[in-house]
């Protein structure tokens, strides 16, 4: 499921993790800043319209999955 440098558990028959695949804090702060960005701009530019349509895809999506489980 999860590759092994992050420290997750992996399913059967996944391949080894990837050299040098590692999340360090500074990405984490930097991929957190660009999408708090992103945020920000929606609201600034589009009064948040982006927002509420990827919140309505993903609830779509959690209502497809749990269909299938």
């Amino acid at each position: 499921m999860w590759p092994g440098s992050w420290g997750g558990l992996r399913s059967k028959g996944a391949s080894a993790p990837v050299k040098g695949a590692v999340l360090t804090n500074t990405i984490a702060l930097w991929l957190g800043l660009v999408i708090l960005a992103g945020i920000i701009a929606d609201i600034a530019l589009n009064g948040g319209s982006a927002l509420m349509f990827l919140a309505r895809k993903f609830l779509d999506l959690v209502e497809w999955v749990d269909f299938w489980n």
